[in-house]
């Protein structure tokens, strides 16, 4: 096994790849504060196409992980989701994953220049990822559907 992740937009998934996706786990606390695999795959199922793009992490050809960026305005887009399956946490998968996805989101979106986020406060493993890459509180922490939560800002 290697360890060589690369991303893929969701639409370009084999039917293997896809249906693999929508398998993947993680704990039922990671989906109450940050939806299952498979919510994610309806947020972007159900979402204008030219306003939101999908993106999966694959490891050896299969998929471990998820996240999706949702356009706000014309120069600002959020992320939403951004998982690994439970298999492949704490294994700096995330970090990595964060970076692929910035840079995607850069070359497909090239008139974005502020990406957003809000995160619980008690991911800290989330926030840790975010802050090495330079995101900024962006607000006060305010009270989310979930408890506490964090707003997060990068200019891109």
């Amino acid at each position: 096994m290697s360890n060589d992740l690369v991303v893929k937009h969701i639409s370009e998934l084999t039917d293997t790849q896809f249906k693999a996706l929508g398998k993947l786990t993680v704990s039922k606390h990671q989906e109450v504060l940050g939806k299952s695999f498979r919510e994610s795959i309806e947020d972007w199922e159900l979402a204008p196409k030219d306003q939101v793009m999908g993106l999966c992490f694959i490891l050896d050809n299969q998929p471990i992980g998820i996240t999706l960026f949702k356009k706000i305005s014309a120069n600002t887009a959020s992320i939403h989701g951004l998982k690994i399956a439970t298999p492949w946490q704490g294994k700096g998968f995330g970090h990595r994953a964060f970076r692929l996805a910035i840079d995607e989101l850069k070359m497909n979106w090239i008139d974005i220049s502020l990406l957003k986020l809000a995160v619980d406060a008690e991911n800290t493993a989330a926030i840790r990822v975010y802050r090495a890459f330079g995101m900024k509180d962006s607000g006060p922490i305010f009270e989310g559907p979930n408890g506490q939560e964090h707003r997060m800002a990068l200019e891109i």
